[in-house]
């Protein structure tokens, strides 16, 4: 989803992903990937690789991707650290973004993000107010009261913040894109379908490790 399209009919933007198997070739650069230049830091420890899927919970495309990245992450290596970055290009995105962060700070992530992403698209929840989503985290059978005064918390704002910091960082442009140790990019309009994404993510995790 391109950021002209924050909010805009989502109908025509399945060009984004076509299905289908990716067939085996040589990845370039500028063609299938963007090299980040200079490459951003990632903070990890010599020899650990960081992956980052950014997305919003109301993109359809990030929303068929996720199967496919929950499975590809049971393969990762030992030495590849996967992250999510919720990205808050505009109000509606940014008040998702407080969810992700929310969710993860009560450590209740495994109960609210795929049920999030199920409620906007299988069941056509809006979930663009805070009340529609406390409405949404009480029926989980959680804490409702806690869970808006820690998303309303200066803490959680400043994750947000840092968050459209790093995205702007990276010049992510649309989503689903993955960012491969700080040196690399990959999106759905590079690729062809969503495993030649992941594809791509492996060559690029094999060319981090030098």
């Amino acid at each position: 989803m391109r950021r002209r399209d924050f909010l805009g009919a989502m109908g025509g933007a399945g060009l984004l992903l076509a299905t289908g198997t990716s067939l085996a070739r040589e990845y370039r650069d500028g063609q299938n990937f963007r090299t980040i230049q200079p490459p951003i830091d990632t903070g990890l420890e010599d020899g650990r690789i960081q992956v980052v899927e950014v997305f919003w919970y109301g993109c359809p495309h990030c929303y068929s991707f996720e199967p496919y990245v929950q499975e590809w992450q049971k393969g990762l290596a030992d030495d590849v650290e996967f992250v999510y970055l919720p990205a808050p290009m505009n109000d509606v995105w940014a008040l998702h973004a407080r969810v992700f962060y929310t969710a993860q700070k009560l450590e209740v992530l495994d109960e609210v993000h795929q049920a999030f992403y199920d409620a906007i698209h299988d069941q056509g929840r809006e979930l663009r107010s805070e009340s529609a989503i406390l409405r949404f985290i009480n029926q989980r059978g959680l804490d409702a009261d806690e869970f808006r005064e820690v998303m309303r918390s200066e803490e959680i704002r400043r994750k947000v913040t840092e968050a459209g910091q790093d995205v702007q960082e990276y010049g992510v442009e649309g989503v689903p894109t993955l960012v491969i140790d700080g040196e690399a990019v990959v999106s759905a309009s590079m690729t062809r379908s969503h495993e030649e994404m992941l594809d791509v993510a492996d060559f690029l995790i094999e060319r981090a490790r030098g």
